[in-house]
């Protein structure tokens, strides 16, 4: 991720998932994701795997798997509103200095040459989604803080997962409570065939 320190966090890859299934009802036409009411569109996870490309050494270039990078983006952007909510709820406060503050030390001082893109497209970020991230990272971290340890940000997660209702298209795996099980997803599986892939 972004610093070894701050792996923690974002994107919770390292941290142990709940074995919560995905929860309400099944997920809208066109939408590859929603959480509570917030819809998270086939095509703005499109855009955002573009951009990705685009932004990445060799412009334009598919940058590895690209299942894996809408996967990515995906997972951070369900997590983004789940993070989003639990601040609100929680008065947790991130301010742009703190922003600028994260992204110079932790991004730029990682590229001597000054060149992140190589960085970002690694992680599935561009110029434009990196500050959203890098919130979502400072929330994070600003909850553990308050929670007491990392195991209290995870359930409390957990269980604004449940609360919410969080459902995914098959096409791209499920949610398992904190992050996306991709196993199930068709995306993954080169031999699926079209028409076992849901519309969205």
């Amino acid at each position: 991720m972004l610093s070894s320190r701050r792996a923690l966090t974002v994107l919770l890859c390292a941290v142990a998932a709940s074995s919560l299934a995905a929860c309400g009802q099944a997920t809208q036409v066109g939408a590859a994701a929603v959480v509570g009411n917030e819809r998270i569109t086939v095509s703005e996870l499109q855009r955002e795997v573009r951009e990705v490309a685009e932004e990445a050494p060799g412009g334009g270039e598919a940058t590895g798997d690209q299942s894996a990078v809408q996967q990515n983006i995906l997972q951070r952007l369900i997590q983004h509103y789940l993070l989003e909510e639990l601040a609100r709820e929680e008065g947790v406060e991130v301010t742009a200095a703190e922003i600028d503050t994260f992204v110079e030390e932790q991004i730029i001082a990682q590229a001597p040459d000054g060149d992140i893109g190589p960085l970002l497209a690694q992680n599935s970020l561009t110029e434009r989604t990196m500050r959203r991230a890098v919130r979502d990272q400072l929330i994070a971290e600003k909850l553990i803080d308050e929670l007491g340890g990392n195991q209290q940000l995870v359930q409390l997660l957990t269980e604004k997962s449940e609360e919410l209702g969080v459902t995914v298209s098959p096409r791209y795996g499920s949610w398992d409570g904190i992050m996306l099980d991709v196993s199930s997803g068709s995306i993954s599986t080169p031999a699926a065939r079209p028409a076992e892939t849901p519309t969205g």
